[in-house]
């Protein structure tokens, strides 16, 4: 026995035989539609509804990654309270002037060992040239001191230079440089920090990307709407190519004194004297009630029953709009899903129409 429903990826189609739907909505609006136009009412229905899953889906995702960023950036907080205490406790006991084996401590047994080293050639020195100068000894020590001088000031300045291995100045720097690091190489500080902070950047890294490339795909969607010709004209076409189908009548209604602008259209459809009005903006319009404000006027000033705000990215709408809104007889959306604002409003026009024929009916 053949399967229900058959996806097909290559054409991107998907076949449903015998199938049965035991919805009371869906067999009204079907009841309600001439035959002819029965399978465009149910391709309506499935493009909604597919919609509308396909955004509580992305909502869903969305709030995984804004939950998952949360808890990361407290993970983040606590481990640099963490790492900050140990930073502060292992500075206090490495330059402690009491604690052993403290930096500060070494450097001051290697100051301590100089200070000795320099009395102890200093009395040396002293010694030595009392023995020269004596005034009884027959041999002269002017040269002996000259060249015993020489020697200590050789030797002094060896004993504090940077370059000699053995100075107090080269054991200094290199204890200096293992705490905070040199000559390419990191030091202690630098090392622990960076173990520490490994794991939480690779994690906000993989967010970066995830968040990265969602926009890169939004700004790909609204290229492909937009490129090579400007937004209204883009939106005329897609209108047009929309009420082919169904024989209906799109008007781009021109700028005038009347208070319409660029951008506004009018679609009359066939066969249910019913009318909508289009508005398609290609700026940022932060305000809902500003954006029904627009349609309700333009509503009026048309006579239509329905009316369409299309913008030409989401970024374009306010945040908590989305790509797709319904606010009773007005949608709010992106260009991408003028193809399902065009057959919503049709479908809502269609429901209403016979029952704007019995009121009319009943008056007369």
């Amino acid at each position: 026995m053949s399967h229900t429903i058959n996806v097909n990826q290559a054409d991107g189609s998907v076949t449903i035989r015998e199938l049965t739907v035991n919805n009371p909505d869906f067999l009204s609006l079907m009841i309600s539609e001439p035959e002819e136009s029965q399978q465009l009412i149910a391709l309506d229905v499935i493009a909604v509804g597919s919609a509308a899953m396909k955004r509580v889906r992305t909502t869903i995702d969305v709030d995984f990654i804004e939950k998952r960023f949360g808890t990361l950036a407290a993970v983040f907080e606590k481990t640099l309270s963490q790492l900050e205490k140990r930073a502060t406790d292992s500075l206090s006991q490495r330059f402690s002037p009491t604690e052993s084996g403290s930096y500060t401590r070494q450097i001051g047994d290697l100051i301590a060992d100089a200070k000795r080293d320099v009395q102890t050639w200093n009395k040396d020195l002293e010694t030595s040239a009392r023995a020269l100068l004596d005034p009884d000894k027959k041999t002269s020590g002017a040269s002996r001191l000259s060249e015993l001088a020489e020697q200590a000031s050789v030797r002094f300045q060896q004993m504090f230079d940077p370059d000699v291995r053995d100075s107090y100045a080269f054991q200094l720097n290199e204890r200096l440089a293992q705490i905070f690091g040199g000559s390419g190489q990191a030091g202690v500080l630098q090392s622990s920090l960076q173990d520490a902070l490994k794991p939480i950047l690779g994690e906000l890294h993989d967010l970066k990307e995830k968040i990265e490339g969602k926009k890169a795909a939004e700004l790909v969607i609204e290229s492909s709407t937009l490129k090579g010709k400007p937004f209204e004209e883009s939106v005329i076409a897609e209108l047009s190519r929309l009420a082919q189908p169904y024989g209906d009548d799109v008007q781009w209604v021109a700028a005038g004194n009347n208070g319409s602008r660029a951008g506004d259209f009018v679609i009359s459809f066939a066969g249910i004297s019913k009318s909508a009005v289009v508005e398609a903006r290609n700026r940022r319009q932060i305000s809902l009630p500003a954006i029904k404000a627009d349609l309700d006027r333009e509503m009026a000033e048309r006579a239509a029953d329905l009316a369409i705000y299309v913008s030409s990215g989401p970024e374009m709408l306010p945040q908590h709009v989305g790509l797709f809104q319904i606010y009773g007889n007005k949608v709010v959306t992106t260009a991408e899903n003028l193809h399902i604002a065009y057959r919503l409003v049709r479908v809502l026009a269609a429901v209403a129409a016979p029952m704007a024929r019995s009121t009319s009916a009943i008056s007369g």
